[in-house]
């Protein structure tokens, strides 16, 4: 205790320092949350942005939404173009019908899911609906163009997009296999009961 006393401005200049390393750590920290959730928030903005694609092009492949609707489900010219870019980057008319999309005797159809399947024709709509709703008038003229959180939002709806299209893929080629399966069973229990018929006929 008596060196602490003999050396008072040591103490003072200890104390100080310790007071003036915690606000500054605390406010590091403040920043450093502050920058957290900004970075979630965009990051959250540019998802929801990608959703809203993905959704408003399978929409429009299932008509749920029509072309005059298009322009209003974007806020700006800038989300409307870059929709415009994102529908021209998903295939055309990915799924075929490689079975009856109609029912016929006692089996089922298979229709062709809609959801994924854009169609030439209507690609052709929305860039139509995309130029005549002001976009000549903007500076962006290629994908490039976008602003970087657009971008982020473009691709990460292409990935969706793409993924979606693979799973409904997958499940139309299981249905389609399920049905043919059905057919063969169903064609191979009539031929049996025929050769029945006319071996139980021939015996008589």
């Amino acid at each position: 205790m008596a060196e602490e006393t003999k050396n008072p401005k040591v103490n003072v200049a200890i104390l100080e320092a310790q007071l003036s390393d915690g606000p500054s750590s605390d406010a590091e920290e403040s920043v450093e949350d502050a920058e957290d959730n900004s970075e979630k928030d965009q990051q959250r903005s540019e998802a929801d942005f990608a959703l809203k694609l993905v959704e408003t092009l399978v929409g429009l492949n299932d008509q749920v939404i029509s072309n005059y609707e298009l322009s209003n489900r974007f806020f700006t010219i800038e989300e409307l173009i870059c929709f415009g870019f994102f529908a021209k980057s998903v295939p055309l008319n990915p799924l075929s019908a490689i079975y009856p999309e109609n029912g016929f005797l006692l089996f089922k159809g298979v229709p062709v899911p809609k959801s994924v399947n854009l169609t030439s024709s209507n690609l052709a709509e929305i860039e139509r609906t995309v130029q005549s709703s002001g976009s000549t008038g903007t500076q962006i003229n290629q994908l490039s163009d976008l602003a970087p959180d657009m971008l982020n939002a473009y691709q990460m709806a292409t990935q969706i997009y793409n993924d979606r299209l693979s799973k409904i893929a997958a499940t139309y080629m299981a249905n389609v296999k399920n049905a043919k399966t059905q057919v063969i069973e169903v064609s191979a229990a009539v031929v049996c009961g025929f050769v029945i018929i006319l071996t139980l006929a021939s015996l008589i």
